[in-house]
This record gives C-alpha cells, structure tokens and sequence, in this order.
C-alpha cells in the first residue's frame, strides 16, 4: 500500500492538495482512500461530501474519512477506553466528562496510525493520502511508534508485575480500581501494531512525505524546522510543494513589489532544501473547493505524471551519535573540486559549497554545541558538534 503524507504550517494548502491527489490518484486507477487526521477536519468541505468516521464513497475509486478518535477508541480499544473511564469515575468524575478527558494527546495520532496499519493488513487500498493537522502535530503523529516503544521497553512490563502483586493484596481495599489482564494484553496489542507502523513509515518504497509550503518566510522556516525532524525521525522526504505562486505576468505597484518578495522567497526554498524535488501550484482567483476545481489544481501541479508515483525516497540529512559525539551527515553530491565553508551560529547551520548554500536548522540536542571537525567522504559530509 502507497502511503502519501502531507504536511506543513496551519493554512498552506494541504487539505485542498490531498484532495486533489488522491482524486487523481483514483482516476488513475488506483483504489485510492483520502484521510484527515485532523480534529478540525476540512476534507469533507473541501471535497463538497459529507464524510464520516468510516471511510465513505467520494467517486470511482475514491473513499474519504475523517478519524474520529472516540469512536476508534470504543470500537477498538475498548479494554483501554473502559478502564481509564472508570479510573476517573472512581475519583468522582461524571460518565460524561470521564469520556471526553480519557481522550488523552497523542490519542487521535494512535489512532490514525492504527487504522493506516489495519488498512495495510487488509490489502484495501492501493494509495492512502494523508491529510494531516498543522506541522508540529504531524511531527508528533510521525514519532509516537518511537515515544511507544520507549515507554514499553522501560515501564510496561515492570508495571504489569506491580499490578499483579498488587492485585490480590491492596487492590481488595483499594477505591481506585486496577486494570485488569486485558488492559495490558491490549496494551501490548497497541505497541505490537505501532512497530509494524514504523516499519511502515521509514520504507521510503511505501511511504514518504511531502511537505507544502508556500512561497512566504513565516512559512518556509516552519517548513525547516519539519525537515529537519523529519531527517532527525529519518522518515523519507518525497518532494515540497510550493503552492499559491503568483500566476501570469500582470504588472503594477502593488504585484511588482508582490512578484519581487516572491522571487527572493522562492530563491530562499531551492537553497533551502537542496536537492528535494520541487512541484508548483498557482494562487487561483477562487476558492479550490469541489471535485472539478480539485482535479484542475491536481493537473496544474502534476501535469500527466501519477500523482501517487514516488518521485524520491530522501533521506539528505542524517542526525546520529557516535562516540559520544553527535554528529550530522549530509548528502552533498558532485563538490569535490569545489570550496566547502561550514559555520553554526544560533539554531542555524549553514554549509557553503562554492556558490550554493544549505540551511539546516539544527535540533534541540545541538543548539549550543561547538562545531568541530567537518569531513567529506563519497557523497556526504559529516560534521561533528562536541
């Protein structure tokens, strides 16, 4: 199953370009699903189609859904659901806003990822586009099978030992109840699944990201800052989309001076993300709403490609320790004769080779770390930060 993620600040365009990709998609043949993980689902009015928590029928192959994550926590995780109720019950809480707390953040990621891995499983779909919520929420989705993994490997299994001492001793004059059995067998369940999902997410054969932006500089360094944890969750990078680029040649005061912006900011995304491949889509004079407006702006970016063809599988920046010392390995090809600069100042690292320049903007883990030793070796350079 293809799975195509998109994501990028609030506002840029991804619901309206998931739309259109997966329409094209399906018109190309493939059974094709559209799916918004976020709570404030726009899909449905951007494809003018009521959508559900199941996927619904939109046209010939083409399904779309907007997760729900209550309804995916009874349907699914109801040991889970059941017990956190009654937790909070126990301490007074209503039935009704014991429901609506239990939805705990990071839920409606869980969610969405687990049906992305049922859908999988099942052979149902042949290209599954992701419509997601704003960039740092995307980032968050991408990383909860790691934050999973981190809390079962060193908390669960001691856990589940306390309770089941605990269980026929103090939990008989306990008021708070304790999960049972099932709780931690669908526990166990839920992290099984979500390490089949990882897999899943860094295959740069089945899943990529593409990452939308627009041609503004509010938006195109929130757009670093989820390439760069995109490289640092080494989850493959397919292509940026600029979208809202200003159409034909009309001059005048106000789209002279538009145009000039445009041009600087656009000249800041090649250098930005190196060699990611980039695709254009206009700013129209309407609103992109609708199956037939859809399909325009799917043939305005595409033009006769398949829109769900992989047209890269990057992983251009590597963040890893080694030694004790954290290090960042990029891709850099064809720069053997050329005069190589690296300078970190701030959360920015810049990397000059010959008339081009890269900006990465670095973790957390490495503001304030002192650059040390650069080295070139094949296609990449690798750079040390004591």
């Amino acid at each position: 199953m293809r799975t195509i993620i998109y994501t990028g600040k609030g506002g840029v365009g991804k619901t309206s370009l998931s739309a259109a990709t997966a329409l094209a998609s399906a018109r190309a043949g493939h059974r094709t699903l559209v799916m918004s993980t976020d709570s404030a689902h726009s899909l449905g009015d951007s494809l003018a189609v009521k959508l559900g928590s199941d996927p619904t029928p939109v046209t010939t192959n083409l399904e779309g859904q907007e997760v729900d994550v209550l309804t995916e926590m009874e349907r699914h995780w109801k040991e889970v659901y059941s017990y956190l109720t009654d937790l909070l019950q126990s301490q007074g809480m209503t039935e009704i806003t014991a429901k609506e707390i239990v939805i705990l953040p990071g839920m409606d990621l869980i969610a969405a990822l687990l049906l992305l891995e049922n859908y999988e499983r099942e052979h149902r779909y042949d290209v599954v586009v992701m419509d997601t919520a704003p960039t740092a929420d995307t980032l968050r989705l991408l990383s909860m099978p790691d934050v999973l993994r981190w809390y079962f490997d060193r908390f669960f299994s001691m856990q589940r030992r306390i309770v089941k001492l605990a269980r026929p001793t103090v939990g008989r004059v306990m008021k708070t109840p304790l999960p049972k059995d099932s709780f931690f067998k669908a526990i166990e369940t839920l992290y099984d699944r979500a390490q089949h999902v990882r897999s899943m997410l860094s295959d740069g054969k089945q899943t990529t990201v593409r990452l939308v932006v627009n041609p503004q500089k509010m938006v195109i360094s929130e757009t670093q800052r989820a390439y760069t944890y995109l490289c640092l969750f080494d989850i493959p990078i397919e292509l940026l989309v600029v979208n809202n680029v200003l159409p034909g040649t009309e001059e005048g005061g106000f789209l002279k001076e538009a145009r000039t912006e445009e041009k600087r900011n656009l000249e800041q995304i090649r250098e930005t993300f190196g060699e990611v491949p980039l695709l254009y889509s206009p700013r129209y004079p309407h609103e992109v709403l609708g199956i037939d407006r859809l399909l325009t702006l799917a043939s305005d970016v595409f033009h006769q490609d398949d829109p769900s063809k992989i047209y890269a599988s990057l992983r251009p920046v590597r963040f890893f320790t080694r030694g004790g010392v954290k290090k960042i390995s990029i891709e850099l090809p064809f720069v053997e004769n050329e005069k190589l600069e690296v300078v970190a100042r701030g959360d920015t690292l810049y990397v000059r080779v010959g008339w081009h320049r890269r900006t990465i903007l670095l973790p957390y883990a490495y503001i304030g770390s002192e650059l040390g030793e650069a080295k070139y070796a094949g296609t990449r350079l690798t750079i040390d930060f004591k």
